[in-house]
């Protein structure tokens, strides 16, 4: 039987499976069925988790897209009694779900529309969600914000690699619509409950520095509330990289927020704990390293599962043996060992070379802290010097004598742990994921159907001033699309060029000034930072009135590197601000040339109409 079959075979106590069987069962190829929840309990689960952010004052509309069979939307028109539910569904196939749905409650309107490639939705509006208008607009913010309509969206999978059509694309478009006010967000910006699939969450909440693309960062800028309610608990990726410690430590911080706001998961929906790596002794040539505990993958369960079948043959090597099904058994146990031992060695190099970095950084805070006490010694801190040099060439030998096989992702390593110390000294700082109220609930595997494409529901709400952007509206009016503007193209370049230094990207933008001057106009570039003394000065205290940290702030007798500091770990804010101190300059490169420069291309829709408009003109 083949594998999709046995995934989309009805499950006797989820009666929807076998409505949706007659559906599905003759997709295939390109035409992929879309998966849908089939568990009403989950549904409760998930509303009785969000419930507190979708209540808002009535009366409220509900736009639903993409409502499939229609669970969700029954669900959620159950629990918020709205005015109007519009139901957008392209597909005519899932009119015999959605029909009936319509015609049980005079609020539901069945609308047979495209929503990809919908750029005027006033009409949609005037037609269909007339009380919906200006008078909905709360205006007083720096985005102004519409709570008066809800959007519910089953957003579908990409039909293919190359399709433009992603969910994360959608996500994208939305958010800069918040703050362009159109589309969707025509009369203020909407909340958005969302299911998608699950492989695609980390491009709106990265679980990793890698993870930040131009979606994710953008959320970091004007999301209020972006969280994965609920999830399949697939694997992450993440995981082969980030260290057991750490993740531990970040799901120990979840549940102590959960507890503290009184959030109470159901014993079924509790987030799978992660399991780790046993240590194995390793019959192999190789140098064995230290143990190093890791999150438990896929393959290392097949791996695990080649050691115990051999081992039961209770034969230490194919010498032993005259039966060629025993000898390729004893193979594939010694081929998993060296796997296996091979991880472990990775694992363990890759947290040798980010504890150096890390205790440089340490240094160099301490060395910041002590240049602005007057009370310091220039000894003092020629011996901190000392300390950051040692440790920079102690980087450099370590990192030449480990083989570059065992050098994959260590970059990843050393930036989430960059990220995730950071976080002990600001309360915004790091990844948006690592910082969630609570861990989603879990989705059962027989809950979506069909079972072969795992979906996560996330919920995201826009920050009516977030304050990531207030100082760009203290500008004046005509620098405000433009600062965006480039802010967007760097966004790109974030995602696909995220490993460029710092220093490098800077000095394309500025090659005429220094990095200490680019630390003096943004004083967060100085966090990850060398430093040195500056020739002839000693310790001087910071401005007179000042309260900020010197390890976190410039300082006028530093001489600051950023050439070991990579581009993706910079915060939405410190991005922001070099594309403020961009636009202020005298002469500019224009917004296309701009985005080439930095090595990154933009599609038409990037450009929007009016700069596309004003280029063919």
């Amino acid at each position: 039987m083949k594998k999709f079959t046995v995934h989309r075979k009805p499950v006797a106590r989820f009666p929807l499976t076998t409505k949706l069987y007659p559906l599905i069962s003759k997709q295939r190829g390109k035409n992929k069925p879309r998966t849908q929840y089939v568990s009403e309990a989950l549904i409760d689960n998930v509303l009785e988790r969000v419930s507190p952010y979708l209540r808002r004052n009535q009366p409220l509309d509900i736009l639903d897209l993409w409502p499939g069979g229609g669970l969700i939307s029954s669900k959620v028109n159950e629990l918020l009694q709205p005015r109007r539910h519009v139901l957008v569904e392209p597909d005519p196939r899932f009119n015999n779900f959605l029909q009936p749905l319509a015609q049980s409650n005079p609020c539901y309107k069945l609308v047979d529309e495209p929503i990809y490639g919908k750029f005027d939705w006033s009409n949609f509006f005037a037609t269909h969600l007339p009380e919906q208008g200006r008078g909905n607009r709360e205006s007083s913010a720096i985005i102004p914000k519409n709570d008066s309509l809800l959007i519910l969206a089953n957003l579908p999978a990409a039909k293919s690699g190359m399709d433009h059509f992603k969910p994360s694309r959608w996500f994208l478009n939305y958010m800069k619509n918040c703050l362009k006010q159109k589309d969707v967000n025509l009369y203020g910006a909407v909340r958005v409950l969302a299911t998608m699939p699950s492989s695609e969450v980390s491009d709106m909440l990265p679980r990793s520095a890698v993870e930040r693309t131009r979606t994710g960062v953008f959320a970091e800028t004007i999301g209020l509330h972006n969280i994965e309610i609920a999830s399949p608990a697939e694997e992450e990726r993440s995981h082969q990289w980030r260290g057991w410690d750490d993740l531990n430590k970040i799901r120990e911080h979840v549940a102590e927020r959960a507890a503290a706001n009184n959030i109470i998961t159901p014993p079924t929906r509790e987030f799978p704990p992660l399991e780790v790596v046993p240590h194995v002794p390793y019959r192999t040539s190789r140098v064995e390293r230290p143990y190093q505990p890791r999150v438990l993958a896929q393959m290392h369960k097949k791996q695990l599962m080649e050691i115990a079948e051999a081992d039961k043959l209770g034969l230490d090597s194919c010498s032993d043996t005259t039966d060629p099904k025993a000898k390729a058994i004893i193979r594939k146990r010694a081929l998993a060992w060296s796997k296996l031992a091979r991880d472990n060695s990775a694992s363990y190099f890759r947290q040798q070379l980010a504890d150096v970095i890390l205790e440089q950084d340490q240094v160099g805070w301490t060395f910041a802290r002590a240049a602005a006490d007057p009370k310091e010694s220039v000894e003092n801190l020629k011996a901190l010097e000392d300390r950051m040099v040692s440790l920079k060439s102690s980087y450099a030998t370590l990192k030449s004598s480990i083989h570059h096989t065992m050098l994959e992702k260590h970059q990843h390593t050393i930036d989430d742990a960059r990220l995730g110390r950071l976080t002990n000294h600001f309360v915004d700082a790091g990844l948006a994921h690592d910082q969630r109220p609570f861990e989603p609930l879990y989705i059962h595997p027989d809950e979506t159907y069909p079972r072969e494409d795992p979906r996560a529901v996330v919920y995201f709400e826009p920050d009516s001033n977030p304050p990531v952007l207030k100082k760009i509206f203290d500008l004046p009016n005509t620098m405000v699309q433009l600062v965006l503007d480039r802010y967007f193209s760097m966004l790109a370049v974030v995602g696909t060029r995220g490993t460029m230094p710092v220093a490098e990207f800077l000095k394309t933008l500025f090659p005429a000034e220094s990095i200490n001057s680019h630390v003096r106009d943004i004083p967060s570039l100085a966090s990850f930072a060398e430093r040195r003394l500056k020739p002839g000065r000693g310790p001087m205290p910071l401005p007179e009135g000042s309260t900020s940290d010197p390890a976190f702030t410039y300082q006028d007798n530093v001489d600051y590197d950023l050439s070991g500091v990579r581009l993706r770990t910079l915060s939405a804010a410190t991005l922001l601000d070099i594309a403020v101190k961009y636009e202020k300059l005298p002469e500019k490169l224009d917004i296309i040339s701009f985005s080439r420069a930095l090595g990154g291309t933009m599609t038409q829709a990037q450009l929007g109409e009016e700069l596309l408009n004003m280029r063919l003109r």
